[in-house]
């Protein structure tokens, strides 16, 4: 069976548009028109477009929920511009392109035509069953709420858009809806997702890439622990353990989890091949030798904070996590790289093949999978949502889990403290574990919101920025909550008369 992203799409120019203007989707008219509508192998191709729009979306995904978590520095790449700098910096102006995010409403739209329409196939073609368009209408309100979900972490309020664009005669100037609001639609989108997607598929290669109802939970538990509702949270991921629990990667296996991916504890993962689209992870952690990396990794940043209770120095083969272990060519390649304007670590882990010694993937990283949810999120998650009911002991049961799996030292009950110094080192424990893997920003001002827990985000991001801002510099800019969340790019603005700047930003 080939991967999903080997089926050929029947729109390649909606593919090609990349458009980011607000809404300015390049939809075909034939998506509309009931011949096109007409059979499953049609309703089957839009739904593999659905999945190849996330594609699309990826490299943009990772800067908003990741690049300002301080763990990276600039690679040598030529792409490395001013937008990602500002990023960096803690300092983003309107006009930044990496914020448009038109490419994300163009999948939205595309999945509102697909949740519209598909279901006419059914009553034109007898070979087609009920059964099977459920559970892709069930893909398609999940795929939809993960969009809305990068979304309002990264904005928190932004448009709600429900129907398809069927015609040029359409209006779409809306206004943003509040953060509430938005999260109210992604939670009534996973309910009607979690009753109709399959729970597997029996031929392993078709799970590949496809949602299942354990991705549905995943993304609920994320949602859950965003609005702070954490025995719901811990419910979902219950559930998720009932599963996973003992399916953990063994110790000397853990390289697998990245190459070649699709590991046993693997949730869901947008999946890549030799062949197709290019892994963003291609263009962001490229090996050094081809002198066209994005990013590099500060490791200094990482050092910091570990603390001697948690590490001991005088043990370096415990210094850190499984997967970002300080040992050659693991999750790094262990010696710094240089270049004219700055030095980093290469991110191994996405190009490597092997861990223990240099072993660069063919190309690069081109066939490296994009992990959206693997079940070690899930146990801090859990381990979270536990601390944040004062469940101290049982929240440090779930590190110990991931800590022992890793032939790490469990932590002692009560080392890793309480309140914020617990935060603070449950965002380091994530950072050994889930580096680079698109969502620490996000999990910091997840944290960082809650009442009296600003500097688990303010100090971590304030500490040795790697472009060199100075500690007051960054905390100043980050005093104001607001400027955890981005701005809406100006063309958004002028192409949506009803979209209003917030005040953070209105200024700059």
């Amino acid at each position: 069976m080939i991967k999903l992203l080997n089926y050929m799409l029947f729109l390649i120019p909606f593919m090609m548009t990349g458009c980011d203007k607000f809404l300015a989707v390049e939809v075909p008219d034939n998506l509309t028109h009931d011949e096109y509508w007409a059979n499953r192998e049609q309703v089957v191709a839009s739904m593999n477009g659905m999945y190849s729009s996330l594609h699309n979306n990826l490299n943009r995904f990772q800067v908003w929920g990741d690049s300002r978590s301080s763990l990276y520095t600039p690679g040598p790449g030529d792409s490395f511009t001013t937008d990602y700098r500002q990023f960096m910096a803690q300092d983003i102006y309107p006009e930044n392109g990496l914020l448009g995010w038109g490419s994300v409403y163009t999948a939205i739209t595309w999945i509102n035509s697909f949740i519209k329409n598909a279901p006419g196939a059914l009553e034109r073609d007898q070979t087609f069953t009920e059964s099977e368009l459920n559970v892709m209408m069930g893909e398609a309100y999940a795929l939809r709420a993960l969009n809305y979900f990068y979304l309002v972490r990264t904005f928190k309020e932004v448009p709600i858009i429900e129907q398809p664009y069927e015609s040029d005669s359409q209006q779409f100037n809306t206004a943003a809806s509040s953060e509430e609001e938005v999260l109210n639609f992604i939670e009534a989108d996973l309910d009607r997702a979690l009753s109709a997607v399959a729970p597997d598929f029996e031929n392993i290669n078709e799970r590949y890439g496809r949602i299942t109802k354990n991705t549905v939970k995943a993304i609920w538990a994320d949602v859950k622990l965003w609005r702070n509702e954490y025995q719901a949270c811990l419910d979902l991921c219950a559930d998720l353990s009932a599963v996973y629990g003992d399916k953990l990667v063994e110790p000397l296996n853990w390289f697998s989890i990245f190459s070649p991916g699709n590991s046993s504890e693997g949730i869901f993962e947008y999946q890549y091949v030799q062949t197709g689209f290019a892994s963003p992870l291609y263009n962001w952690f490229s090996h050094f030798q081809q002198n066209n990396a994005k990013y590099l990794a500060n490791i200094a940043n990482i050092q910091v904070n570990a603390g001697e209770k948690l590490y001991l120095p005088t043990d370096p083969l415990h210094f850190s996590a499984d997967t970002i272990r300080l040992k050659n060519y693991s999750a790094f390649r262990f010696s710094p790289v240089s270049y004219a304007g700055g030095s980093g670590y290469e991110v191994y882990k996405f190009i490597g093949q092997s861990p223990y010694e240099l072993n660069y993937r063919p190309t690069g990283a081109r066939n490296a999978n994009y992990i959206i949810y693997r079940y070690r999120e899930i146990l801090f998650m859990e381990a979270e949502a536990l601390a944040m009911l004062n469940r101290y002991e049982e929240a440090e049961a779930r590190i110990n889990k991931i800590r022992l799996q890793c032939n790490i030292p469990a932590v002692s009950t009560g080392v890793m403290g309480a309140d914020l110094e617990f935060m603070t080192n449950l965002l380091m424990e994530r950072e050994f574990e889930l580096g680079f893997e698109g969502k620490e920003w996000f999990a910091a001002v997840r944290i960082a919101r809650r009442s009296g827990f600003a500097d688990a985000l303010i100090v971590k991001a304030a500490e040795n920025n790697p472009l060199g801002e100075s500690y007051q510099v960054v905390r100043a800019r980050l005093l104001n909550p607001e400027s955890w969340f981005l701005p809406y790019h100006r063309t958004e603005l002028e192409s949506n008369r009803l979209l209003v700047q917030k005040d953070y930003y209105k200024n700059k």
